[in-house]
């Protein structure tokens, strides 16, 4: 594998991740920013805020090689082959994706686990949830939280069960574009 094939396929990541990012964890947090007050301001911004991210992730889906060009990271090297054993590029984007889905669930099983406590307290207890955790579980943001860290959650779950057939696609995505 050459070095630009190894930072092509680092920007391509990036992207994903990036996507991920965008449609998992920036538009349900800032749509539930609308519940308190609508305004044409805040979803103008919202929008465009989400459109800006999403036409960066296709930038660097399809012009990664300009992205090397320009930050010139194939250049200074003294050999112009990465030399990973037997990794192939299939298996370089199973480990990107393993951490991709990994961190996924990492960042959002404390904060799905928190609430569902809060949730299961809130509902058996006779005395309902301390003055300390009220404020936990007790409006709708709180509730929506809990349904997009348990999203997340999935979505984690669904990368890393289906590691081949998502490594293949994006594998094969690249091989298209060339």
């Amino acid at each position: 594998m050459t070095k630009r094939d190894f930072f092509r396929i680092i920007i391509r990541l990036f992207a994903l991740y990036l996507l991920l990012l965008t449609v998992f964890n920036f538009i349900p947090t800032n749509v539930s920013y609308l519940t308190y007050e609508l305004a044409i301001w805040p979803i103008l911004i919202i929008l465009g805020s989400a459109l800006l991210m999403i036409l960066l992730f296709v930038f660097l889906l399809r012009k990664s090689d300009t992205v090397i060009d320009v930050l010139k990271l194939d250049k200074g090297f003294d050999d112009d082959r990465i030399e990973f054993g037997n990794l192939g590029s299939l298996e370089i984007v199973k480990i990107a994706l393993i951490f991709i889905g990994g961190f996924m669930i990492l960042d959002h099983l404390p904060e799905f686990l928190h609430y569902c406590y809060l949730g299961f307290k809130k509902e058996i207890s006779a005395t309902g949830l301390s003055p300390f955790e009220a404020p936990g579980l007790s409006e709708f943001w709180d509730y929506f939280r809990w349904f997009i860290s348990g999203v997340n959650l999935l979505a984690g779950y669904l990368i890393l069960s289906n590691l081949g057939r998502l490594a293949r696609f994006l594998v094969n995505l690249k091989a298209k574009q060339e």
